[in-house]
């Protein structure tokens, strides 16, 4: 895709230009180039290990352990089936909500400072102390729950 908008840029409104490659513009593309490598060997890393915490999570429903969760804190974490998740821990215990968005699929992510779980995409934003409810964008339904449990010293799914 770098390098179709890069020659498209190129050309420009259809006109016709002279197209010599001078040494900065070989590197400029060199420099695209390598960086959409890296950028496609980073997703293949990434996505490697979120299939190994899955598996872990479909093979032990433990998640992580109570010590390692402070009362106030958040942690991600991975479903068996690979979907991204979101864990609390309050005074009261601890509750977990799917990070995908109910509008169109993207990750919500915490936000401290308003306390929400925010969507990047469309502006969304649900109170994770109320029920996941929708209370900012364009999502109309709260995110799906997920069911865990505090056993022992460890917070498992359900």
């Amino acid at each position: 895709v770098l390098w179709l908008s890069y020659f498209l840029l190129i050309l420009g409104n259809g006109r016709r230009r002279d197209v010599s490659v001078n040494r900065r513009g070989a590197m400029r593309v060199a420099i695209v180039g390598v960086l959409a490598i890296g950028a496609a060997a980073l997703g293949r890393v990434f996505a490697q290990s979120s299939k190994a915490s899955a598996a872990e999570a479909s093979s032990n429903n433990q998640i992580t352990k109570l010590s390692d969760l402070p009362i106030g804190s958040v942690s991600n974490f991975v479903l068996a089936s690979g979907e991204p998740a979101i864990l609390f821990r309050t005074k009261t215990g601890v509750f977990a909500y799917s990070a995908i968005c109910t509008h169109q699929g993207c990750t919500v992510a915490y936000s401290a400072g308003s306390k929400t779980l925010a969507c990047p995409c469309h502006g969304g934003q649900y109170d994770p102390f109320a029920s996941a409810a929708v209370v900012a964008g364009p999502p109309q339904s709260p995110l799906s729950s997920v069911k865990v449990a505090i056993d022992g010293d460890w917070v498992i799914l359900v």
